[in-house]
């Protein structure tokens, strides 16, 4: 949705009304966020840790102290130690810091974009109010995701300036280590080894911060939160890890299902890192397919969608409308018909028809924009 420079005050009114547009969807995820009590705070799991109870033993046993607020722990070890200082509060203090953390993370991520893609002031402004406006912002706030948290430290990535500081925001990124397989696999194969060193770190470092308040065995502490994933997680809503699994479901059993659809992930992330590894890409690039490439093989909900902001802030600087106009239209089409789009249900059964137009819609998008950006970068290289 590009703005024409042509007509100044057109293009003034435009940004007035997406603005005023953005504000009023903010004020709309705000009430939906005390309304529904943001169900996937994990304020709980934290608050367990103060307590040296193990919050990932609490969903493997089926919850068998009934603890209030208690989402589901799926995450690294790193994020409830940063979130310690919020277990001090109750429950609805917490809800609202955190609220408006996530406000706060979608500004600094916007701003990182613009830094990232040279964008200018009414671009910029353009990028927040369309985030805003989007349905997954909204369930982010609804929901106490983490997903914005998520997208500031992986454009942090892309936007350090050392690779020390790179390593940091990588390391915490991997909390939601859903996102992270393609980037670390083409850091990996560019040779950047400082990054991923010091990333290795952080999460280690995590690890034994939690090691350190709990009894729990380091073997059993160390896949804890890839049990949890493996049993909580609702189907995505057009990855290539869900297609798959539910495909395959029809076929033969179940975890067999899931195990073959965690290999296409992985191996689908590898082939693509392989494919971007042979050229030479810009940062902004780089993110921008990275970015692109975690939503499409590993399992996402709408809140996750949050990320497509990157290929957004990435048309919107582009010159070339023909470039430009298709991954627009394909970022909107997530954003605005989220609820048309999203066939994964609470009960962990999807709508099949729905979830293979999704998936190659999806598909379609990352293949044109992988083709578009190699094409643009191999010719101003010229």
């Amino acid at each position: 949705m590009p703005i024409s420079p042509d007509n100044p005050q057109l293009r003034r009114a435009s940004l007035a009304i997406l603005a005023c547009a953005g504000l009023i969807s903010l004020a709309a995820g705000i009430k939906h966020a005390i309304e529904f009590k943001s169900r996937d705070l994990q304020w709980e799991g934290s608050r367990l840790l103060a307590q040296h109870i193990d919050p990932w033993q609490e969903k493997l046993a089926n919850y068998p102290h009934h603890f209030a607020h208690f989402s589901p722990p799926n995450y690294l070890h790193l994020l409830y130690l940063l979130l310690l200082p919020l277990s001090v509060f109750s429950f609805v203090p917490a809800e609202i810091l955190w609220c408006i953390a996530s406000i706060g993370f979608s500004i600094a991520a916007v701003l990182l974009l613009r830094r990232i893609f040279s964008l200018s002031r009414s671009q910029t402004i353009l990028l927040l109010s369309l985030l805003w406006m989007s349905s997954p912002f909204r369930v982010v706030l609804e929901c106490g995701q983490i997903s914005l948290f998520e997208l500031f430290f992986f454009c942090m990535i892309y936007a350090a300036v050392s690779s020390w500081l790179a390593g940091l925001a990588l390391g915490v990124s991997l909390i939601k280590y859903s996102f992270s397989p393609p980037a670390v696999l083409l850091l990996l194969f560019r040779g950047r080894v400082r990054i991923l060193s010091v990333a290795a770190a952080v999460t280690l470092l995590g690890f034994l911060g939690v090691w350190f308040f709990l009894a729990t065995p380091l073997r059993h502490l160390a896949i804890e939160p890839f049990l949890v994933s493996r049993i909580s997680v609702n189907p995505g809503v057009a990855d290539l890890m869900t297609f798959s699994e539910f495909a395959l479901k029809a076929r033969m059993q179940p975890d067999h299902a899931r195990a073959i659809s965690y290999a296409l992930a992985l191996g689908g992330s590898c082939l693509y890192a392989t494919l971007l590894s042979r050229f030479r890409l810009s940062p902004r690039t780089e993110l921008t397919l990275v970015s692109l490439a975690g939503l499409l093989f590993f399992k996402h909900l709408i809140y996750d969608y949050v990320f497509l902001v990157i290929p957004l802030a990435y048309a919107l600087s582009h010159k070339n409308a023909r470039v430009r106009n298709p991954i627009v239209a394909g970022v909107l089409v997530f954003w605005f018909l989220a609820a048309i789009v999203n066939g994964a249900s609470s009960d962990f059964t999807v709508d099949m028809p729905r979830l293979t137009l999704n998936f190659i819609f999806f598909f379609a998008l990352v293949a044109y924009t992988t083709y578009a950006a190699i094409r643009s970068e191999s010719a101003a290289s010229l």
